[in-house]
């Protein structure tokens, strides 16, 4: 008797939206590896961009540069981090100064950090699930 094919689906840390991530790409899994690799490869600088922003206290460019990250978060199923890079960003907005933002800072700063980790996470697994599934 023949087994039938049980090719694994792959599965997305539960902090991913893998619904929406479904409705952007389908089940095209090397298409999101590369999205999540090119993701990666623009982190780190718009990251850094952000921290000189806040380091200058420059408010404004505060708010550039989350408004530049913020889409990368939803290319990746991150829609919650998303919407926190949104909120600092209107947060940024109003502020007379960094001063006035330090503590939202903080917290949007280590979420960043650790989303990074997340996507970096995933796409490892992503790459070791295409390499094994095509």
């Amino acid at each position: 008797m023949l087994q039938p094919n049980s090719s694994k689906k792959f599965i997305f840390n539960e902090q991913i939206d893998s619904a929406y991530l479904h409705s952007l790409y389908d089940d095209d899994f090397q298409y999101i590896e590369e999205i999540f690799g090119t993701t990666l490869s623009h982190f780190d600088p718009d990251f850094e961009a952000l921290q000189q922003a806040y380091r200058q206290g420059d408010v404004l460019s505060l708010k550039k540069a989350v408004h530049k990250i913020k889409p990368t978060f939803g290319f990746v199923g991150l829609t919650r981090v998303q919407q926190l890079c949104r909120e600092f960003e209107d947060i940024c907005q109003k502020a007379a100064g960094t001063d006035d933002i330090s503590q939202q800072y903080q917290q949007i700063v280590t979420t960043l950090a650790a989303s990074r980790e997340l996507i970096a996470a995933e796409y490892t697994k992503l790459k070791d699930y295409n390499s094994n599934h095509l």
